[in-house]
């Protein structure tokens, strides 16, 4: 009966070694991580027994990658990989020690997505928003096909079988999203992994989108936000939702992690510290909105969530244009909220291959070309949308002047549309506007866009003249009264 391998330990002032057969004439030391005679000769047992199963299938060179390892490894975190990168040369399924000790493509890329990666290296490694895309991605087209390969083994051939894969009716940016994901990931197993010594998907071999790819978009027109805004059957957190998202420009993903401590509604301000791009911005928001956020928070008081929408705006296009049936899930018809609210334009609901139905994203460019076409300035709207250039900003341009060609004017006011609002200020002792709107402070002249005197004309069969009116919250004569202090000096 063959005896059992247990390597020839040594004790010395630094520690403890061992000496270990790997071929005929082939016994080296390796350094042992042990505290105590007893771990020591437990430690290089282990490695005299992996170096016996590696023997008829690795080289002299390999097999002292992997013991070097398993001799050194100061937890047992490190000395499971080193054991695990053995067992993987022993059946085959690596063939160098420098494969078998790093990950597959699959466990690393997941380490990436889940957040793991940053935490190890949170100086390096950039914090993903939202990583569900990715995974999706990995999941469905990378991982089947090449995520069980160690890091080193992946090459670019293997990048031409995963893209050749791809089902040709993909969107090109689609193809170039699931190329940019792959090389991101071994990009990261360059730095900080350290597993790889380079990428091996140069930057050149990346899809190019093509100019055709660019497919016309619709956007809603005011009459068309008036009635989705005004439909009482469709859910009113979401047509908060839909108004505020074309009134403030910021991001779906943005107002689905907006908290009420990111809103002052005695200022009319919201600031968004954490967004896509990592770059802080704060903006004054339209009065309307305030209002309608102020009203808002008073109806949910006594929630448990301190969101401000309180949903999952990743359903956004599914309930804002709804859903057709799909044999293959049995998923039935979904109307959508625009057609519930009798809006059925076809152009916001065609899909072509120059045509993509609108989306919630859609509301974000309805914001821009409005804005736009009623004379705001790049830099107004760059500030809400957090667009970084103004060739960005110029993908709309055309849109807005399409939009004031046709004398489309502005959105009406959120507050005046929303039928729950106009209820409760009909009561008696109710009011929409909160106690610290601007127009309720004394001394405060200037409200934005409602406030101040205003001019209109009379009415009746006197001759046409011109006066003054009193805005919301204050008389005639409290106005009169600084202009006729002024002019008397």
């Amino acid at each position: 009966m063959p005896t059992k391998p247990t390597g020839n330990v040594r004790k010395h002032s630094e520690g403890y070694s061992a000496r270990v057969r790997l071929g005929p004439n082939e016994r080296p030391s390796f350094t042992l991580f042990a505290h105590g005679d007893e771990a020591a000769e437990e430690r290089a047992a282990l490695l005299a027994d992996l170096a016996k199963r590696m023997r008829p299938v690795a080289s002299a060179t390999e097999i002292q990658i992997i013991l070097d390892a398993a001799g050194k490894a100061r937890n047992p975190r490190d000395l499971s990989e080193a054991t695990k990168a053995a067992e993987c040369i022993i059946r085959g399924e690596a063939p160098t020690a420098t494969s078998a000790m790093a990950p597959t493509l699959e466990a690393f890329a997941k380490e990436w997505t889940s957040g793991e990666l940053r935490k190890k290296h949170p100086d390096h490694v950039r914090e993903k928003k939202d990583p569900s895309e990715d995974v999706q991605i990995l999941r469905d087209r990378i991982n089947p096909l090449i995520g069980m390969l160690h890091l080193p083994e992946v090459t670019l051939e293997h990048a031409e079988r995963v893209m050749r894969a791809l089902p040709l009716s993909l969107a090109p940016r689609t193809r170039r999203h699931t190329a940019q994901c792959l090389r991101k990931v071994l990009s990261l197993a360059v730095y900080p992994g350290r597993y790889i010594a380079s990428n091996p998907i140069p930057r050149e071999w990346m899809p190019k989108i093509p100019k055709s790819a660019n497919k016309a978009k619709a956007w809603l027109w005011p009459e068309e936000d008036a009635k989705l805004a005004s439909c009482a059957k469709v859910d009113l957190a979401r047509r908060i939702a839909y108004g505020v998202l074309t009134r403030e420009g910021m991001r779906a993903s943005e107002l689905a992690l907006l908290k009420w401590r990111d809103i002052d509604l005695e200022h009319g301000r919201v600031r968004l510290d954490e967004n896509k791009t990592d770059d802080p911005r704060a903006w004054a928001l339209s009065p309307d909105v305030t209002r309608v956020l102020a009203w808002w928070k008073k109806r949910m008081a006594g929630g448990d969530s301190d969101f401000v929408i309180r949903l999952d705006l990743t359903q956004g296009p599914r309930w804002l244009r709804g859903k057709t049936w799909d044999p293959k899930t049995g998923h039935k018809n979904e109307i959508g909220d625009l057609r519930t609210a009798g809006i059925t334009r076809s152009e916001l609901f065609e899909r072509t291959a120059s045509r993509q139905p609108i989306r919630l994203h859609d509301l974000r460019a309805t914001f821009v070309t409005v804005n736009l076409a009623n004379g705001k300035t790049e830099q107004w709207v760059m500030d809400r949308t957090g667009h970084k250039s103004s060739q960005m900003i110029a993908l709309y341009a055309r849109q807005a002047r399409t939009w004031a060609e046709l004398n489309l004017g502005s959105l009406s006011p959120l507050d005046t549309l929303l039928p729950e609002m106009s209820r409760e200020a009909s009561q008696p002792g109710q009011s929409t506007r909160p106690a610290s709107h601007p127009a309720s402070r004394e001394g405060r002249k200037i409200e934005r866009a409602t406030s101040g005197p205003q001019i209109a004309p009379a009415v009746g069969l006197e001759p046409t003249t011109r006066r003054l009116t009193g805005s919301p919250g204050r008389t005639q004569s409290q106005w009169l009264r600084p202009l006729v202090k002024a002019a008397t000096g």
